[in-house]
């Protein structure tokens, strides 16, 4: 009987071992299937284009609209380093990165390009680009994720993941990025980055499903305090207009 007794106690115990091992998920089989719940990797990696409209609203600390600014972007080849930036306002302006030829429009007129300003040309390609391409990107980079925690996100559980970027470890004050992930679709619902002095918490609202991939729609970005507590809304982004090429 009481061989019995133990015997079930041990199977017991067993099966739940087995049964938390099957629940819990590392990082890097979170990311996994979030790629596939995104469009997956494979149909990714055969973009040729990527285009869409980005309109960008920044509010100040009163909560008042500070400034919007519409743009045209797109990507060729899969990556930051080939594509072109056209800000949409009275004086149209466009920016372009194609086999390392800079050039820079306004209006009809072309515009010198300092060497200073590649460099900051070529950032805000890759921060657009890096925007755009999660979570492929984070499989496509050298980032090293790391999972964290459960949490609850608008009503949601959520895997929480940290991320880390081997180029900036010799820097003095690297961003520290975090990526939630919807625990039942595996879209990612938000990131939250430290970017000395600010931390911003940017929430993906809205997504745009028309493509064979899955992009966001809506997204608004607040700044957060040391303590975590939300400080005000900094911005809120509307995406459209996607269109996809793949290469033949």
């Amino acid at each position: 009987m009481i061989k019995d007794f133990f015997k079930v106690i041990f199977m017991i115990a067993i099966s739940f071992l087995f049964s938390c091992q099957k629940t819990e998920l590392t990082a890097k089989q979170i990311l996994l299937r979030s790629l596939e719940a995104h469009g997956g990797l494979e149909l990714w990696q055969k973009i040729d284009t990527l285009s869409f409209t980005k309109k960008t609203i920044l509010y100040n600390k009163e909560g008042l609209k500070e400034k919007e600014i519409t743009q045209h972007q797109s990507f060729y080849g899969g990556d930051f380093i080939n594509g072109n930036i056209t800000s949409i306002a009275e004086n149209k302006s466009t920016i372009s990165i194609l086999n390392n030829n800079f050039t820079k429009t306004i209006g009809d007129s072309l515009i010198s390009i300092s060497s200073d300003e590649m460099k900051s040309i070529i950032n805000s390609f890759k921060s657009a680009y890096y925007v755009i391409s999660q979570p492929f990107n984070l499989k496509e980079s050298n980032a090293l994720l790391f999972y964290k925690k459960d949490t609850i996100l608008n009503g949601e559980k959520t895997f929480v993941v940290e991320v880390s970027y081997k180029e900036d470890e010799n820097t003095n004050t690297p961003d520290q990025w975090t990526y939630f992930f919807n625990a039942k679709t595996f879209l990612v619902v938000a990131a939250k980055v430290f970017h000395s002095p600010t931390i911003s918490f940017i929430k993906n609202t809205k997504f745009h499903t028309k493509t064979p991939f899955v992009f966001n729609s809506e997204r608004v970005s607040t700044f957060m305090n040391k303590d975590g507590t939300e400080d005000y809304l900094r911005a809120a982004y509307f995406y459209s207009n996607y269109k996809v090429i793949l290469k033949k």
